[in-house]
């Protein structure tokens, strides 16, 4: 597969060649070894690990291609490898994002561009270079991947240099993209999440989109910060009574000035209510949940606070988020395991309640591999499918029944494809003792009809290290406590006399406190003791 015809004298035709070929000897020169010492014999183990490495990253991707084939549930096409990606996901601990990246990768690689591939196979394509070129060839239809793979099959791959191999795919995609139209401005409109930084509690927005269009964003936005800016001066000036406009600290009347427009901009970005006319705007569009430990909101401890069970801030961050709220909700763990402990509900619907608290037990998908947040676009679905007709005979809305999947992964599950179970035990409901499961809920996925892995609920992260935190207080109290009575103890012990006079004796110190007393009697050392006296 993908052998190069050798020219009259038997040499590959190569129209780029390497300075040298890469043999041992050129190994060991190029590391400034000495041939045949211990550190030549450690660069050459090093150069076959590499070439190992490479065969069996090919044989990685010729099996994710069979399995691929082979799966029934794609039906042999990439757009409907859902499934396949589950299972692929399952086996090798990925997400099933990297799982369809994968993939995609492992079909180009081994069906349009054989002829690199083959160099791969062998070993004379080391892993990086290979991975470097997957990723120029993403972009690119399946056409254009070929034409990459037969320009680098006249390349001498076994020898050139890493910079040669990355200058010779570039000029590759260069030609194989000459003369097509660029895709529009248009279609690369994004709004995007970026530099989350957990130590600040803070994060970026990056806002892709044509030139003009954000020209004009940035430009509008100007002007209203300096509007808003003036209006502020002037109320400042006037003493207006009220609320200042966009005081987002409410601080404005302390500061004496205006915000600056780099942070007016900010505060109208965030405060603003977006013009969506004719589409109504809900009321209260996203809903922020943060769970605090009880002994930050005590000021005891300064573990983070999580937002949506995921992403940590800062202790101080968490506390100013709970004292500008009404109302807060309690959600009990397990001290040890940190499973949320279920709610009751008795209707098809689940309550406020228990949505909060599936949003906390899955902030992603649950099914297994699957990384789509469930903030939004996600559903809260029975795992025992609920009977509108009969509700005893069906499944409960219970949280031992409900787990959030994603829009993809709820339809895979409604037309069969996957099929997750619970074990009954686990249900509070079913039990005598009404006992609620002290672990978080397992769930049993049966993928495609021939797979089988098991997930776990998501659990409160901060439930472990708060128990170990208020149990180490409890033994800190406990130990205070037996001394104060061993001491209350043996004071009681001590004469009355000696308890009278050395009271008096602190009284009258506290009264003369420059005067030169003369202790206590008990005070006194034995008359036969040579050391001389305390005061």
């Amino acid at each position: 597969m993908g052998e190069l015809e050798p020219d009259g004298d038997g040499v590959p035709c190569w129209s780029v060649r390497a300075r040298h070929e890469l043999t041992e000897d050129r190994i060991v020169h190029d590391a400034e070894a000495e041939p045949g010492s211990p550190q030549a014999q450690t660069v050459m183990a090093l150069h076959h690990t590499l070439r190992g490495r490479a065969r069996l990253y090919a044989r990685h991707l010729e099996l994710l291609t069979t399995f691929f084939v082979q799966d029934a549930e794609n039906e042999g096409l990439l757009e409907d490898a859902d499934v396949t990606a589950l299972k692929i996901a399952t086996g090798l601990r990925v997400s099933t994002v990297q799982a369809t990246g994968m993939l995609r990768d492992a079909h180009r690689a081994v069906h349009c561009m054989p002829q690199t591939f083959a160099y791969l196979q062998r070993g004379d394509l080391p892993e990086h270079f290979h991975h470097y070129l997957l990723r120029r060839v993403r972009g690119l239809t399946e056409e254009q991947a070929r034409q990459v793979d037969a320009h680098l099959a006249r390349v001498e791959l076994p020898s050139v240099p890493r910079e040669s191999f990355e200058a010779q795919v570039r000029l590759a995609v260069r030609l194989a993209t000459a003369g097509t139209i660029p895709a529009p401005a248009s279609s690369l409109r994004s709004v995007e999440i970026s530099n989350v930084d957990d130590e600040a509690g803070t994060a970026s927005v990056t806002i892709t989109g044509p030139i003009p269009e954000i020209k004009a964003l940035v430009h509008r936005l100007e002007v209203t910060s300096r509007t808003v800016q003036k209006a502020q001066r002037a109320a400042l000036e006037d003493g207006q009574e009220g609320p200042l406009p966009f005081d987002i600290d409410e601080n404005l009347r302390e500061r004496g000035k205006a915000l600056s427009l780099r942070t007016l901009r900010y505060a109208i970005l965030v405060h603003s209510i977006l013009d969506i006319d004719p589409v109504q705007e809900t009321c209260r569009p996203y809903k922020i949940l943060v769970t605090i430990p009880v002994t930050t909101l005590l000021g005891m401890d300064e573990a983070p606070g999580m937002l949506d069970g995921l992403t940590p801030i800062p202790a101080e961050q968490a506390r100013q988020l709970a004292a500008g709220e009404a109302t807060w909700q309690r959600i009990l763990t397990e001290p040890l395991t940190g499973a949320y402990l279920p709610v009751a509900a008795t209707t098809y619907q689940p309550s406020a309640q228990m949505r909060l608290q599936l949003r906390l037990r899955h902030p992603v998908c649950a099914a297994p591999g699957c990384t789509r947040p469930t903030v939004l676009a996600a559903e809260d679905d029975h795992i025992i499918e609920y009977d509108h007709e009969h509700p005893a005979a069906g499944g409960q809305t219970s949280l031992w029944n409900l787990h959030r999947l994603c829009w993809v992964h709820h339809q895979a599950k409604t037309a069969g494809h996957i099929d997750p179970e619970r074990d009954p035990g686990d249900d509070p409901t079913r039990n005598r003792d009404g006992s609620i499961p002290a672990t978080p809920l397992e769930t049993t996925w049966t993928l495609g009809g021939d797979l089988r892995t098991r997930t776990r609920e998501h659990t409160d992260l901060l439930t472990p290290r708060t128990a170990a935190f208020l149990d180490s207080a409890w033994r800190i109290h406990q130990r205070k406590r037996e001394d104060a009575l061993r001491l209350q103890a043996e004071e009681r012990a001590r004469p009355h006399q000696e308890r009278v006079a050395e009271q008096r004796y602190e009284a009258i110190c506290k009264v003369y406190p420059k005067r030169r007393l003369i202790p206590p009697a008990h005070h006194t050392p034995p008359p036969d003791s040579d050391d001389p006296p305390p005061f």
